[in-house]
C-alpha cells in the first residue's frame, strides 16, 4: 500500500523520494526570478510588461490552503482577473494526490491540470479539463501496474509538458509558487521564470508539509540569504 501510494503521489512523502537523490541540484535552482508580497501584486500589467502570456499555477499554498475546496478570499479576485485577461493562457501543475488532482478538475474547470508519470526514461502525460479526463481508469491502473510513477515537481519534464500545452515560447512562460524547492527549483530547471508568493494558510497545512517548508526556508537564507521582495 505504501509502494501504491508514493507510485499515484498520495504519500506526502513521494516529492521527499523524488528529491533525495537530485537534492544539490534542486538546491542550487531555489533562487526565484520574482519574490512577490501576495498574488495581487501579479496583474496583467505585471505580465505584460514582463513579456509574459503563459501561466503554470500551483495550487496548495499558491492559490488555496492545504487541500481546500476553494479559493483563499486573498487569492480568488486576482486570481480571477487573471484568469479573465486576454491573451493569457493558463495550466495548472500540483504535487497533489489522485483525489485532490480530480478535484482541482472541478475547481479550475477551464484550465487543464497536468500530470505525468515516468518509467526509467519513457514519460506518459495526463490531462483533466473539468471531468474530462484523457486516462480513463482502466489506463491509470495498467500503467502503474507496468511500473510508471507519478512525477513531482520539481521536474523539467513537467515543465516542458506545461510549455507544450500553453503553446507559448518558454521565454513568455512563468511558474508561480509559493514553494522554493518544487515550484521554483521545476521552473527553473525547466527553463521558465518562476514568482515566489507567501504560503496561504500556512497552518492548515499538515505537520510534514509544515516541516518540509520550514527546512526549505532555512536552506534558501543559508544559500541565497534573505528573500529580496521586488517592489
Amino acid at each position: 500500500m505504501a509502494v501504491r501510494s508514493v507510485a499515484t503521489g498520495s504519500s506526502s512523502f513521494t516529492t521527499f523520494v523524488q528529491v533525495l537523490p537530485r537534492l544539490a541540484s534542486v538546491v542550487r535552482h531555489m533562487r526565484p526570478t520574482w519574490h512577490l508580497p501576495a498574488l495581487a501584486s501579479v496583474t496583467p500589467e505585471f505580465l505584460r510588461a514582463q513579456g509574459l502570456t503563459g501561466l503554470i499555477w500551483d495550487v496548495d499554498g499558491t492559490l488555496t490552503g492545504d487541500r481546500q475546496p476553494a479559493l483563499a478570499a486573498d487569492a480568488a479576485a486576482p486570481f480571477h482577473a487573471l484568469a479573465s485577461a486576454p491573451g493569457l493562457r493558463h495550466v495548472v501543475l500540483s504535487n497533489a494526490g489522485e483525489s485532490r488532482y480530480r478535484q482541482l478538475g472541478a475547481m479550475f474547470p477551464g484550465m487543464p491540470i497536468l500530470r505525468a508519470y515516468a518509467r526509467g526514461a519513457q514519460v506518459r502525460t495526463r490531462r483533466l479539463m473539468g471531468t474530462d479526463d484523457s486516462w480513463t481508469a482502466n489506463e491509470l491502473e495498467s500503467r502503474l501496474a507496468e511500473g510508471f510513477v507519478v512525477v513531482r515537481k520539481p521536474h523539467a519534464a513537467l515543465v516542458a509538458y506545461a510549455v507544450r500545452e500553453l503553446e507559448r515560447p518558454p521565454a513568455e512562460v512563468v511558474m508561480i509558487g509559493d514553494q522554493y524547492m518544487t515550484d521554483i527549483a521545476g521552473a527553473n530547471l525547466g527553463g521558465v521564470r518562476s514568482i515566489k508568493l507567501p504560503t496561504l494558510a500556512p497552518t492548515s497545512f499538515r505537520p510534514a508539509v509544515r516541516l518540509s517548508q520550514r527546512l526549505e526556508a532555512a536552506v534558501y537564507a543559508i544559500v541565497y540569504g534573505p528573500p529580496r521582495r521586488a517592489a
